[in-house]
């Protein structure tokens, strides 16, 4: 039997001067699945001065509390290093939960890919 399935692909887009990580994240994102995320936004944070990402959440399926930790917690440290992480494409049963606990306080959430790079312009 087969945990759960979750897949991060890289891109690398231009916001003006900024170089922004983009992040398609497809699948889980759980206890068992956050140390893929975390491995990757590590390695952003350790190779720009002032990282930037977006994570495109529209192939996302699900999202643990340890997803949501972890999120947080990477939010934190890309601050640190005078950088940032957004969200973009929630999906609705995502955004819920996202809105209902505050994330989207803490965290901007934009609805296009798009939307969320420029922002970092």
């Amino acid at each position: 039997m087969s945990g759960p399935q979750f897949e991060v692909v890289r891109t690398s887009r231009d916001a003006g001067k900024a170089k922004v990580s983009v992040l398609a994240l497809r699948g889980q994102l759980d206890a068992e699945t956050f140390p893929g995320l975390q491995g990757e936004l590590e390695e952003v944070l350790d190779g720009a001065a002032e990282p930037k990402v977006v994570l495109d959440c529209a192939d996302l399926e699900y999202i643990s509390s340890a997803g949501l930790g972890v999120l947080s917690k990477m939010t934190k440290e890309f601050r640190d290093k005078s950088g940032d992480l957004r969200l973009c494409a929630l999906p609705e049963k995502i955004a819920s939960v996202v809105s209902l606990l505050g994330f989207d306080q803490v965290i901007q959430v934009f609805p296009h890919a798009d939307d969320a790079v420029q922002s970092f312009a």
